[in-house]
């Protein structure tokens, strides 16, 4: 029962060893990036084409008329 015991704490201290190296290297990488972001610039995002389409409310209503209809039908 004892061993059991020493091998769970050591077991739960590896862990958590490992867990608050890796938050430590996760922030010297961020603090990295940050240091060298200018080297590596975002792309342009597109802009939508939503402006550019025109909606046709006709065909919006004849395909939830035929939904409609297909759903109704029993």
């Amino acid at each position: 029962m004892t061993q059991g015991l020493v091998f769970m704490c050591v077991g739960m201290l590896v862990v958590f060893a490992f867990l608050t190296l890796l938050v430590f290297s996760m922030g010297l990488v961020a603090a990295l990036f940050k240091r060298f972001a200018h080297l590596f610039p975002e792309e342009k995002k597109k802009e939508s084409n939503l402006k550019n389409i025109a909606t046709d409310y006709a065909e919006i209503a004849a395909v939830v008329a035929a939904a409609t209809a297909y759903r109704n039908r029993s």
